[in-house]
């Protein structure tokens, strides 16, 4: 039985389980968590944020209040746009996907960045630097770009609320962007990133109502192929 029949079988046994409208109530956490940074910005790194030593000491629940932190702390407003944006590509993903597969995607890139913290946390030994490292999921967060992207890579987005760009070409801008920073960004940040866009390659590999856009991705390519052949 292949991945894709086996993930069809797991969530028709627990789809019951999962989370409706988790997009909103996780957008509701980051605003909650923005209010956070502007009253006590000291509060989520001391007692929210995903840190392994403090996780292996016992304090468990920053295993999900990791997520308080917003998808991105700059400006008030750009904040807020931030949030907004991520809601919206995250609630066309769960009402496209269904509750339950956006549960398994969300949760599973975060713990899919918390266990390889927590594994190499022990590898490294306590009071290592990733050990006690706060995780920040900004790239986690932005994953869900790259699916939105594959999902639907013709959608569009209004650049500076003027210009139409498409989905599937900011992706490519937004690959080069993290590639950029891959190669230049230290050695934490590459960790990051590659988690991030394995989340992303982890889902679709089994997720088989989605193998359609693997294939059709696919047959894109050899159609470039035969068309640049023909010239």
């Amino acid at each position: 039985m292949d991945l894709g029949s086996r993930y069809s079988r797991f969530r028709g046994k627990y789809q019951k389980y999962a989370i409706h409208d988790l997009a909103l109530y996780v957008s509701i956490i980051f605003a909650v968590g923005l209010l956070i940074q502007l009253v006590n910005p000291g509060f989520y790194f001391e007692s929210l944020a995903f840190i392994p030593q403090r996780v292996m000491s016992g304090e468990i629940w920053r295993i999900l209040t990791a997520i308080f932190y917003p998808p991105s702390m700059g400006d008030f407003f750009w904040t807020i746009l931030a949030i907004m944006v991520w809601y919206s590509m995250s609630r066309s993903l769960q009402a496209w996907w269904g509750d339950f597969d956006f549960n398994i995607y969300f949760f599973g890139s975060l713990f899919l960045n918390e266990i390889v913290l927590l594994v190499l946390s022990l590898i490294m030994g306590r009071g290592s630097v990733i050990s006690v490292l706060p995780f920040l999921p900004t790239y986690m967060y932005f994953s869900v770009f790259m699916a939105y992207a594959i999902t639907f890579p013709e959608s569009q987005f209004l650049i500076m609320f003027v210009l139409p760009v498409k989905a599937k070409h900011l992706a490519v801008v937004e690959v080069a962007i993290y590639l950029y920073e891959f190669l230049r960004g230290a050695w934490i940040v590459k960790l990051y990133i590659f988690l991030a866009f394995a989340g992303v390659i982890i889902y679709f590999m089994i997720q088989d109502r989605n193998n359609h856009i693997i294939s059709n991705w696919k047959w894109k390519l050899k159609q470039w192929q035969r068309r640049r052949n023909f010239r």
